[in-house]
């Protein structure tokens, strides 16, 4: 097979074609975008709707005789930009009263915690005012348009 075969082989076959990749990111809080970075990430993502749990293999001699459970905590972490119309004191008070959303920029796919918190402890780089944010949620909701 040539590499335009294979090409096209590797497409048919994983259905890759017209497929989008979750590339630029939107995170908004309460509504209001913020100016984040490229590298923002959402983890503790698993079943829809409810409580991330991580499943930890229990092994007997035989194999997996089953696992337990341990709670994810629904999580972002973004780099933002500092700038005078954002109130950092604003993102601060955000506690177990926020809606937080984790979207790609051109549509299609959106994470959504409602219960949100920041973490706060803000340090802003001079210069660039990147600004490290955390937030956390009790569970994501996976939204597909």
């Amino acid at each position: 097979m040539e590499n335009k075969d294979i090409l096209n082989f590797n497409l048919q076959r994983f259905g890759t074609e017209g497929k989008r990749i979750t590339g630029r990111l939107e995170v908004l809080i309460n509504g209001q975008l913020l100016l984040n970075k490229e590298g923002a990430t959402a983890s503790g993502i698993g079943v829809s709707g409810e409580p991330a749990m991580e499943l930890e293999p229990v092994m007997y001699d035989g194999g997996i005789a089953g696992f337990t459970e341990k709670p994810v905590v629904a999580k972002v972490e973004v780099t933002i930009i500092d700038r005078e119309d954002v109130s950092l004191s604003s993102l601060a008070k955000v506690r177990e009263n926020g809606t937080l959303i984790f979207r790609a920029a051109g549509g299609g796919k959106a994470y959504v915690a409602d219960g949100a918190t920041c973490t706060r402890n803000f340090s802003i780089t001079g210069g660039s005012g990147e600004t490290p944010i955390v937030f956390i949620a009790p569970y994501w909701t996976e939204l597909v348009q």
